[in-house]
């Protein structure tokens, strides 16, 4: 699915009005479209006529939207009141929409005159529609505005915000502290990145898209840059299992994980590579953890190698791990590595000379941050798995800089080093070498945030490398079910309880949904 920023969604409907698709009928399309589905969603949830519906309009193009809204529930026999938030509307369109609610009698309460009435007509309504900003909102919100969509979201009734709701960033997923908090959100024409972006996506609630007849022609003017994958769509990335395979025909993944003081990453990595359908899985390790990586992993092959006094791999196994590269398809590296001077070499070694596609993570980034010259080298797909703290570690920013442009950020690096990125975060990001499009995961949980999780992602992303996905489709699958299978362990147990050996065991089940 993809998603349009808010200068996008402007183009698109620039791109419609050239073909002939007026701002007015847009905005009479939008309004008829949320008003269906605002009718729908009310009867479905409610079970009954409300008694009384109030609609917040503000001044742009969005209070348009309102006051189509306000106008089309009003033919169907709802009791409507419009309340304007800050005065009259100031485009031509909403000023043409506003005259028509008008004449058709609908009561209109002016914020800034008649505070105490517009509170009074939001608490005791049984839904309220935000139609103040959309996707417009920038800045902050002042105290006025902010009391208002206090008193909105705190209404018993239930609420809907037309496209974004008021106080969202559209673009980033950032909410102003005191921004409307909606039940459903009803996306006009395509989804934006706050309906999925944390902590923005909280504030939106359900989603319903809404089609408001612009043409498919309208969209080619943008490149489509963000998007994201539903299960159905994920579900088309998978390649068939057909009847006659067999492990070979299924790709051999080579770890490279683990030291002394973290014994259970490696074992996790190589779990969730197992789980993920890859045909064979090769575990090399510090042959010191040898009685405990086959204690538990009784399925993967084990490489145990020299290790050093410190309990990692030292330097001078790469004679024998360099040997044996060929035999793979694909290789992950750095999951609870250790970092030193024989580590550093073990990275650089295999990135320089590895054919096939690299997923760098943990320990490995690391190495990374000190040393950018080891994937400058690489002459293979690098994909490097950092969190928002290595991220900011690999580009010398503020980690809060990496949160506030998550995208950009990836992006960015992705370019210089010619690289895939996944930023793990909230809504884990996905950016690839060619720097242009980014996706947006839409999947996983609070129960994600424990030491573990991203060995998990890894062993996933490098169980799926090896098998017939297409690299890209291979990242962002893992990305979006690792998220799935977080989800679906913390409706059985826990977010706080659930544990990253949890969400291996649950991929024998949640792969089903999958699989072709």
């Amino acid at each position: 699915m993809r998603l349009l920023t808010s200068d996008e969604m402007k183009l698109v409907e620039q791109n419609a009005a050239k073909y002939g698709l007026s701002y007015k009928i847009m905005m009479e399309n939008a309004g008829t479209a949320c008003a269906r589905n605002i009718r729908s969603k009310i009867e479905a949830d409610k079970g009954f006529i409300p008694k009384s519906i109030v609609v917040v309009c503000g001044k742009g193009n969005n209070g348009g939207d309102g006051f189509v809204i306000a106008r089309k529930l009003r033919e169907c026999g709802y009791n409507v009141s419009v309340v304007l938030s800050s005065g009259y509307p100031v485009s031509q369109e909403a000023t043409y929409m506003y005259k028509l609610i008008l004449d058709q009698g609908i009561k209109t309460v002016w914020f800034d005159g008649d505070r105490q009435n517009a509170f009074n007509l939001i608490k005791g309504a049984d839904v309220i529609v935000d139609a103040v900003f959309g996707f417009s909102f920038y800045g902050v919100l002042d105290d006025e505005l902010k009391s208002l969509f206090a008193e909105m979201s705190s209404a018993k009734g239930l609420k809907f915000a037309v496209d974004v709701p008021s106080g969202v960033y559209c673009d980033s997923g950032h909410c102003d502290d005191g921004c409307f908090r909606a039940d459903y959100t009803v996306a006009i024409s395509a989804l934006k990145p706050a309906h999925i972006v944390e902590p923005a996506a909280k504030c939106c609630g359900d989603i319903i898209i809404a089609n408001i007849g612009i043409p498919e022609e309208s969209y080619k003017v943008v490149d489509n840059s963000l998007y994201t994958y539903s299960k159905s769509e994920i579900r088309l990335l998978f390649p068939e299992r057909k009847t006659d395979s067999h492990k070979g025909t299924f790709g051999h993944l080579l770890c490279i994980c683990g030291s002394r003081a973290m014994a259970g990453a490696p074992v996790l990595a190589a779990s969730a590579a197992l789980r993920s359908g890859a045909g064979l899985v090769t575990l090399a390790f510090p042959e010191g953890l040898y009685g405990t990586v086959s204690a538990k992993l009784t399925e993967a092959l084990l490489m145990p190698l020299g290790e050093n006094s410190a309990g990692t791999l030292s330097s001078a196994c790469l004679k024998e791990l360099l040997s044996r590269l060929p035999e793979y398809d694909a290789i992950v590296i750095g999951c609870g590595l250790g970092v030193n001077e024989d580590t550093k070499a073990v990275v650089r070694a295999v990135a320089e000379n590895s054919e096939v596609p690299l997923i760098i993570d943990a320990d490995a980034l690391n190495i990374i941050a000190k040393e950018p010259s080891i994937i400058e080298n690489a002459k293979c797909d690098v994909i490097l798995t950092p969190h928002i703290g290595e991220m900011s570690r690999l580009t010398g920013l503020e980690k809060q800089a990496v949160i506030d442009d998550k995208v950009k950020v990836a992006q960015s690096y992705s370019r210089r080093y010619n690289a895939t990125v996944v930023l793990k975060c909230a809504n884990t990001v996905v950016t690839f070498a060619d720097g242009n499009k980014a996706y947006i995961n839409n999947t996983g949980n609070t129960g994600l945030s424990k030491g573990g999780s991203g060995d998990v992602l890894a062993g996933l992303i490098g169980g799926f490398a090896v098998q017939s996905f297409a690299l890209k489709d291979a990242v962002t699958a893992a990305i979006y079910v690792h998220g799935f299978t977080a989800d679906t362990v913390a409706d059985r147990t826990s977010e706080s309880g659930m544990l990253p050996s949890d969400v291996v065991s649950e991929l024998a089940y949640t792969l089903a949904y999958f699989e072709k």
